[in-house]
């Protein structure tokens, strides 16, 4: 008995020594690694680092395109880590914050649409990143979106949060990842403006962009003043891959199999494709198109830049069906080009494509562009046949052929708005 109670005594003294030591002897090795390859990323500066025994704690600039973002961090040193669900056993373990002291202004006037004014305590960070650092090949990031429930005037917002779990290998290999996002619901005074229902998916995308992604929404609630629009079993699916250095092929889909509105519309299917996109015109065309608030933004600086495009929309309609297929090679604008500011259509001269449109006659006079199709059937534009429209576009660089037939692109627009 006291030579098994000194076995345990010696091997608890080991173990405690062990944990005491391996803090600084395993922290900084990991901690190296990961400012190597902090360094590799231009965007990303490490300001402030301040290593203890037991963890550092580290000011972190990531620099965007309008401005940059700071970041703190709080870093424990292995082999006990103490996380957000409990203790585990790895090499390190951070939680990283916005500080809220400097955010570049996109980020900061989304995030704050939501969860209103960013302080500039830590504490205030609506965004926390956990990274673990694990003893079995894999590097678990997760992103916690923090809850909502705020009252602005008559507007109400609560959001039960949400998580995105990126998990890679040592060196960088994407594993599994998902996202899981909580039930969101928007109330303007005593109506539900917007509910979305509990959403998740998963996605395998490496650093250059190329990959998957799949996300699925059971249930899209709206009501504004066009009337409520209810959206059941909603898909999207994202798949690219790298064709050339900074170049992509993108190919996205949008399923909406059950709509129910106040318009015929059924169900809606759509398709897009970008054959080939480097990664500055991605993000030029992302960040103006997505990130950018509507009221600030500048169509002649939105298509700045080239861009190349197939879409395919398949709608079914109460009255039947509706197809359009576009394909766009849009060239950009010349910089030096002075344009009058009579010429309204002078981005005609830098654009080729072609869009092919078929509808049932019915679906497409009781559609939203019943004015548009209105004026396109009666100026012989869409062409009529056993109760189906269609109409065939081709344009090269401001010569435009409507159903096989040349025409002046400024003649056709104006029919399109009703003005001829």
């Amino acid at each position: 008995m006291k030579a098994l109670r000194l076995l345990l005594i010696t091997t608890t003294a080991v173990l405690l020594l062990a944990a005491l030591i391996a803090p600084g002897l395993i922290g900084p090795k990991v901690e190296e690694a990961l400012q190597q390859q902090l360094t590799q990323q231009p965007n990303i500066d490490l300001n402030g680092y301040q290593r203890g025994w037991f963890g550092a704690e580290a000011l972190t600039l990531l620099k965007g395109k309008d401005g940059a973002t700071e970041t703190f961090s709080e870093i424990q040193h292995g082999p006990v880590l103490f996380t957000r669900s409990g203790p585990r056993v790895g090499a390190l373990y951070a939680e990283t914050r916005l500080t809220g002291k400097q955010l570049e202004p996109v980020l900061r006037h989304q995030l704050e649409a939501y969860y209103g004014a960013i302080g500039a305590s830590v504490e205030d960070s609506p965004v926390v990143l956990e990274t673990l650092v694990a003893a079995n090949n894999r590097v678990i990031n997760t992103l916690h979106l923090e809850p909502i429930d705020r009252s602005v005037a008559d507007q109400q917002i609560q959001f039960k949060g949400g998580q995105v779990r990126f998990v890679t290998d040592y060196q960088g290999k994407q594993q599994d990842s998902r996202f899981a996002l909580g039930e969101f619901v928007r109330m303007d005074g005593h109506r539900e403006a917007l509910y979305l229902q509990s959403a998740q998916g998963d996605f395998a995308l490496a650093p250059s962009g190329a990959g998957t992604l799949h996300a699925t929404l059971p249930l899209v609630r709206t009501n504004n003043d066009n009337g409520p629009l209810e959206l059941r079993d909603v898909e999207l699916a994202y798949t690219s891959e790298l064709i050339a250095p900074r170049t992509l092929k993108v190919q996205t889909e949008v399923k909406l199999p059950e709509i129910q509105s106040s318009t015929p519309a059924r169900s809606l299917t759509q398709q897009l494709n970008l054959p080939s996109i480097s990664y500055d015109d991605l993000h030029h065309f992302l960040y103006n198109l997505m990130l950018t608030p509507s009221h600030q933004r500048s169509w002649p600086v939105v298509f700045q830049r080239p861009l190349q495009a197939q879409q395919q929309l398949d709608i079914q309609t109460a009255n039947g069906p509706m197809q359009l297929q576009l394909d766009v090679d849009w060239k950009g604008m010349p910089r030096t080009r002075t344009v009058p500011v009579s010429d309204k259509l002078f981005w005609l001269d830098n654009l080729n494509g072609s869009a092919n449109i078929s509808a049932a006659e019915q679906a497409l006079m009781q559609s939203p562009l019943i004015m548009q199709a209105s004026a396109l059937k009666q100026y012989g534009f869409m062409l009529e046949q056993d109760g189906q429209l269609t109409m065939q576009l081709q344009l090269e660089r401001g010569n435009l052929e409507v159903n096989g037939q040349l025409l002046p692109a400024d003649l056709f627009v104006l029919a399109l708005m009703g003005g001829i």
